[in-house]
């Protein structure tokens, strides 16, 4: 039995939205085109570093509207209560409630990227379901949009892993979840 572990790996804006307010991430797209190799190659090996993808159902309908699946054939659990048609046959729609989710995806697989969006981090954030973030802070002040943490989370402490700062001026900061 697997004891695996829950990253939230998400890029947000200086003041915290991982969105505009149409729910759009245009915004990130200069820091995309500027990345460089290391960039690239770091998110590889975190992407490398992962067996399974969970996932909002906006989540899912904007990276499906970007087109090609890019998870190719990673299991991936959406999020969601409505019909959606599945991108691949690794993916699958849940409705289970977080902390019956996270259990479940603990037991099958090592290491689990929480993908999105702002609705599920913050759910799982509330149910002490996620063991670390990897927060990119692009610098950018949107003023308005969709926050990355709205909500109690009870202060749980983090504790500082590491942290990156990218050519782009994109600084990613590393936490465990202590408790």
């Amino acid at each position: 039995m697997s004891t695996g572990k829950i990253t939230l790996y998400i890029a947000t804006s200086v003041d915290g939205y991982i969105a505009d307010e149409a729910g759009g991430v245009t915004w990130l797209e200069p820091f995309e085109a500027a990345a460089s190799d290391a960039d690239i190659e770091d998110f590889t090996a975190f992407y490398e570093s992962v067996d399974c993808l969970v996932m909002g159902a906006k989540t899912y309908e904007q990276v499906r509207s970007f087109g090609a699946w890019p998870y190719d054939d990673t299991p991936t659990y959406v999020c969601t209560h409505r019909e959606l048609s599945p991108a691949t046959d690794a993916v699958e729609f849940v409705s289970q409630p977080v902390a019956t989710l996270s259990t479940t995806l603990k037991q099958r697989h090592d290491h689990i990227w929480l993908v999105g969006g702002a609705q599920l981090a913050q759910a799982f954030l509330a149910d002490h379901a996620i063991d670390e973030l990897r927060l990119s802070l692009v610098p950018v002040l949107l003023g308005a949009g969709v926050p990355l943490f709205a909500g109690e989370y009870d202060q749980q402490q983090l504790r500082l892993l590491d942290t990156t700062p990218r050519d782009t001026g994109i600084v990613e900061h590393h936490y465990e979840i202590l408790g």
